[in-house]
């Protein structure tokens, strides 16, 4: 496993938390996502051999947000 952290831009509330958690639970190789709404903060557990970095930022992009 590997993990993968990202400053996400645009959650405003717990409806964005859920909406990113989504999207990335969507994604083969995707293990569990930690959402900091206050920080901005999302952190990533997923296989490497299944899923990459630009995946996962795609899938939050995909949900409408700006991801860094």
């Amino acid at each position: 496993m590997a993990t993968a952290s990202f400053i996400v831009e645009g959650m405003s509330c717990e409806g964005c938390v859920s909406a990113i958690r989504r999207a990335l639970a969507a994604v083969d190789g995707v293990q569990s996502t930690e959402v900091n709404l206050a920080s901005g903060e999302v952190k990533i557990e997923y296989d490497p051999q299944r899923a990459g970095t630009s995946s996962l930022q795609n899938a939050i992009r995909g949900a409408g947000y700006d991801v860094s």
